[in-house]
């Protein structure tokens, strides 16, 4: 009688990782469709710089969005090491199913809004800081809300036509978005000064 109970449980788990893979794929696909980064996961290095970046620089901001956040890792991770309000902002619905599971697993704080993150911005308030991990054919678009924030920060990929105040280079791992690839590095972009 065990065993049959552990092929039952075995039989559901395979089940469930190959709809989450359907899903995603799904997702994937529609991203492609509609020429939009498809997501990509940050790396720890990653989301480590962005906290030290922070902490080192903006430590008395109390305000930050993750745009396009995906499964939230990042926002969780900025929310866990920083004392201010973290919003994460993503419009693929089951991204935000499991960004929303670990944000209810991990406890965290981080406010999830399903949305287009640049309709969000148009109305929104402001932000201290934005973070971005989008890509090279969406970071152009961050141009046109740069009075939202106070500092923006993208990730491996630099926005258009805009000078960085500073370019960090995280030393670990790239991204690969199409036939490019882009070594882990923070662009920051300090509107303040």
């Amino acid at each position: 009688m065990f065993w049959i109970y552990v092929i039952i449980i075995a039989t559901l788990l395979i089940a469930l990782v190959e709809l989450y893979i359907f899903i995603s794929a799904g997702e994937y696909m529609w991203c492609i469709i509609h020429n939009q980064i498809p997501f990509v996961a940050s790396s720890k290095y990653l989301r480590r710089a962005v906290v030290t970046e922070i902490q080192r620089h903006f430590p008395h901001a109390t305000s930050v969005v993750d745009i396009g956040s995906g499964y939230g890792g990042l926002a969780r991770h900025i929310a866990k090491n920083c004392d201010m309000t973290v919003v994460a902002l993503e419009n693929m619905p089951f991204t935000i199913m499991i960004a929303r599971i670990m944000n209810f697993i991990t406890r965290s704080r981080v406010k999830i809004i399903k949305c287009d993150a640049f309709e969000y911005l148009k109305s929104s308030p402001h932000f201290n800081i934005g973070v971005a991990y989008l890509g090279p054919n969406v970071n152009p678009r961050l141009k046109e809300y740069t009075k939202q924030f106070d500092v923006i920060i993208t990730l491996d990929v630099p926005i258009e036509k805009l000078k960085p105040t500073r370019v960090i280079d995280v030393g670990h791992g790239c991204t690969h978005y199409g036939r490019h690839k882009f070594p882990h590095k923070l662009f920051v972009y300090d509107f303040t000064k």
